[in-house]
């Protein structure tokens, strides 16, 4: 999914597409697709929008990298999964969808396994998101009768990394021509008692999506291990 404006990251983006902004010399995206071709894809889609010509010009068809590219155009924004419909055909039955702004080494081999292991219709990658409350939390019943007490006390939550597999057939809920968030698929899923799975980034994940996660990007870059 290389759609995007990247507002938030202007003016960087005002000439650049977002995935093609460089992190030590080398596009937020091509890491991706080097990891995805490490990993033995062979097709890869690009969903494109803003300065998508960027893309295509850089990427080209993809030979240079051993892979075949080909490229779904947005006339319109269709959201995070909407543009998928574009794409005319998919080779297999499980298909992998992620977020083109992300710096991530997570394990692609385990993260399809455990797909298919759980014999799950759709897996999402998760990262840790901690919350550390600076007060004490008070739980009270409905009459505001204080049942608890809890002093400063520190939760963890799982938060979308914007990686995911999903079954082909999900793709028949999606509706065409119209902005659909990967949000309303799951929510769609759910509501007619479809599997979804996590699975925990246990490596490095981030989404570069402020000035600051840039900055952070081109430091972090220097000590992780892509391979």
């Amino acid at each position: 999914m290389a759609g995007g404006e990247g507002k938030r990251l202007l003016p960087l983006t005002l000439t650049t597409p977002k995935p093609l902004l460089k992190v030590d010399g080398k596009p937020i995206i091509e890491y991706n697709i080097d990891r995805l071709v490490q990993y033995g894809v062979k097709n890869i889609n690009i969903s494109i929008n803003y300065l998508g010509d960027q893309l295509v010009d850089y990427f080209k068809d993809g030979s240079l990298k051993g892979i075949t590219i080909n490229y779904a155009r947005e006339n319109k924004p269709l959201g995070t999964i909407g543009s998928i419909l574009l794409v005319e055909e998919f080779k297999f039955e499980s298909i992998l969808i992620m977020n083109s702004d992300l710096l991530t080494n997570i394990d692609f081999a385990d993260f399809y396994n455990e797909f298919v292991n759980s014999n799950a219709d759709m897996a999402v990658a998760s990262t840790s998101y901690k919350v550390d409350v600076p007060y004490a939390v008070l739980e009270v019943d409905g009459n505001n009768r204080v049942k608890s007490l809890k002093e400063k006390p520190k939760y963890s939550y799982f938060s979308n990394a914007g990686i995911y597999l999903i079954k082909k057939s999900m793709l028949q809920l999606i509706p065409e021509n119209k902005f659909y968030d990967i949000t309303d698929l799951m929510e769609s899923m759910l509501l007619i008692k479809k599997k979804i799975i996590s699975f925990p980034v246990t490596g490095y994940w981030l989404d570069i999506g402020k000035p600051e996660d840039y900055k952070k990007a081109q430091e972090d870059i220097k000590h992780i291990n892509f391979y």
